[in-house]
């Protein structure tokens, strides 16, 4: 079986690109251009591809990112985050991030026929990999509609699946707006927890940056009761909130402090693409507060985002009760989430192999 460098040696050299890690500032200026209103999950943003690899290296058996800029006629046209992977089964898969593998970003290639002629041949490159599982894919779809990635899939042989529902709220409305929509015991619960804690974020600029950060991985690890994984993970989260600006995207700390005591009772990472924000890790100590906080952690860095110019705020999946993987705990968290969303958006899955590909080859 060849090795995973092999296996991007091969499928690289089947597509004009350059890595990731020797493109950085190419793949950085890819993210930058791309509209601020578009969906840009933070799958896209350099630093946190380090970051996933250094996850996935300790939670796969093998790990390998292979992102790449991707290049027509020798210029940069768009970003794609790509890893290929190995679990305990022993199965080599593609993917983003440890999921689905998601679509190239084209900032700079328009017409629908040049996007078409890339993704035909990123297809071609993966497929050609024999031992490989068949490609599982997804989009999140919002207003914009399907790209040509998934298009282009379908018409290759591609296989729908069902759906996802993710939470959405658009921090382009006014504040006013986003109050109206997002469910009233939460607005409550801000408006109230917003009085009785004293709220902190820090940032690239915090001069205490080092020492929040350090209570913060802290109260994870106190709270989990465990280290959950490696500290070069927890390194390079730190390493991006330093790295925040405009064209890469922000990160920042939200702690909720009791305000006779002084102890954290809640704390939370924010991170962004320059278009999209996400939720990525909390730890809430339900020892220290008596009033729910995480309401408040979630108004307060929603409000940062949209300071940011940041568009969308990805809050996550909404599962339903009828869903094929609901349990009580998951509809729990997705109704928490519901709360504070304003939008509904369906996260589509396709599947295709080499034999549907190489059918629709031969036509």
């Amino acid at each position: 079986m060849p090795s995973l460098e092999e296996i991007a040696k091969k499928v690289q050299g089947q597509i004009e690109c350059r890595p990731v890690t020797e493109d950085t500032a190419n793949w950085d200026r890819c993210l930058a251009a791309m509209p601020r209103d578009t969906y840009a999950p933070w799958d896209y943003k350099s630093s946190v591809l380090r970051y996933q690899e250094a996850y996935f290296c300790g939670a796969y058996k093998e790990n390998l990112d292979m992102s790449m800029v991707l290049y027509r006629g020798g210029k940069p046209v768009g970003i794609w985050p790509v890893s290929v992977f190995r679990k305990e089964d022993g199965k080599t898969r593609f993917g983003t991030t440890g999921g689905a593998l998601l679509p190239p970003l084209f900032p700079f290639l328009e017409k629908a026929e040049g996007q078409r002629a890339v993704i035909e041949s990123c297809l071609k490159a993966l497929l050609s990999v024999e031992e490989a599982e068949p490609l599982l894919c997804s989009e999140t779809v919002l207003d914009r509609g399907v790209s040509q990635w998934i298009r282009k899939i379908m018409e290759h042989g591609g296989t729908a699946l069902p759906p996802e529902w993710q939470s959405f709220t658009d921090l382009s409305l006014s504040r006013e707006e986003i109050q109206g929509r997002i469910r009233r015991t939460n607005k409550y619960s801000i408006a109230h927890g917003q009085d009785e804690y004293n709220i902190e974020v820090y940032d690239e600029t915090s001069e205490g940056l080092d020492e929040a950060f350090e209570e913060f991985h802290r109260m994870h690890s106190e709270v989990a009761g465990r280290e959950t994984r490696p500290q070069k993970t927890w390194d390079i989260q730190k390493e991006i909130i330093r790295e925040s600006c405009a064209d890469k995207g922000w990160s920042f700390l939200v702690f909720i402090r009791d305000k006779e005591t002084g102890q954290l009772a809640g704390s939370a990472l924010f991170n962004t693409t320059p278009q999209t924000g996400f939720y990525c890790v909390a730890a809430y100590d339900r020892s220290r507060f008596s009033k729910p906080v995480g309401h408040i952690v979630q108004a307060v860095a929603m409000e940062r985002m949209r300071e940011k110019g940041v568009r969308w705020y990805e809050i996550g999946e909404r599962i339903y009760p009828g869903d094929a993987k609901a349990y009580d705990k998951l509809v729990d968290i997705g109704h928490y989430k519901e709360g504070f969303a304003t939008h509904f958006f369906p996260k589509v899955y396709v599947r295709i192999d080499r034999e549907a590909f190489s059918s629709y080859q031969a036509k």
